[in-house]
């Protein structure tokens, strides 16, 4: 069982749970593992303690949860992936990474895959949301954004919500751009996801145009699969793995 520990990278105050080699000193491929909106890098723990092993595995706070800097959201797919990027350059000598985004952070690693295509080798999407016609704000939250209600919110979902409100123009753009990506992509989805719909399948299929693309359905399964099908997002990663080596 691999040994986790955690490290601050880039001067932003990015706070990272990591394991396997080091990813400074040691070259090896990173996996890197992105959580949704609201999260924390340790809902990705059980993965870095038993993830594959000789890569480098690295759970990011995403901006705005768990320990990462600023406290506040950091609004846009773009500035989110730009907080990121120093995860893909910790060592010269390292391959490119495999992505791996639950949820929101699908979207996430798919904005960072196109901002640094060179350094991104594939994608592992899971349970993602994207399909911008499939996200549904209920009425309430633009009140939850408001004082003095927004106080009252704890900081995690107070993000979240931040995040949610502006997640729909930030999808059509990114819609815009899924045919530039070239890397393999391996889809894990539950058919009875109800907050992120399956039909988010189809659309990923609709726009990645150039991309390699694997999709593994799962019946009756549903958004959380990170904790209710670790087995079967740990298959999805080393297909991504196998794809890479091709």
């Amino acid at each position: 069982m691999n040994q986790v520990h955690r490290l601050s990278v880039g001067a932003h105050g990015l706070s990272v749970l990591a394991a396997g080699p080091d990813p400074v000193e040691q070259a090896a491929r990173p996996i890197i593992m992105v959580h949704g909106t609201p999260g924390s890098a340790g809902g990705w723990r059980w993965f870095l303690g038993h993830g594959p092993q000789g890569v480098s595995l690295l759970a990011p706070d995403r901006p705005g949860f768990g320990r990462s800097e600023p406290k506040q959201a950091l609004i846009g797919l773009k500035a989110q992936a730009g907080r990121l990027t120093p995860l893909l350059s910790l060592n010269p000598a390292n391959p490119p990474a495999i992505l791996v985004g639950h949820s929101m952070g699908g979207p996430v690693v798919a904005r960072l895959a196109l901002e640094q295509p060179h350094r991104v080798a594939a994608l592992v999407l899971v349970a993602t949301s994207f399909d911008p016609d499939l996200e549904h704000q209920h009425p309430l939250q633009p009140w939850a954004d408001r004082e003095p209600w927004r106080r009252l919110l704890p900081r995690p979902l107070r993000n979240a919500n931040r995040e949610l409100l502006t997640i729909v123009p930030e999808l059509r753009a990114l819609a815009r751009d899924l045919g530039q990506l070239r890397c393999p992509v391996v889809i894990l989805h539950g058919t009875a996801d109800r907050e992120s719909p399956y039909g988010n399948v189809a659309y990923l299929q609709r726009h990645l145009t150039h991309a390699m693309v694997e999709v593994r359905t799962l019946e009756g399964a549903g958004h959380f699969l990170p904790w209710t099908r670790r087995r079967d997002v740990l298959a999805a990663i080393e297909r991504a793995r196998a794809l890479c080596a091709a």
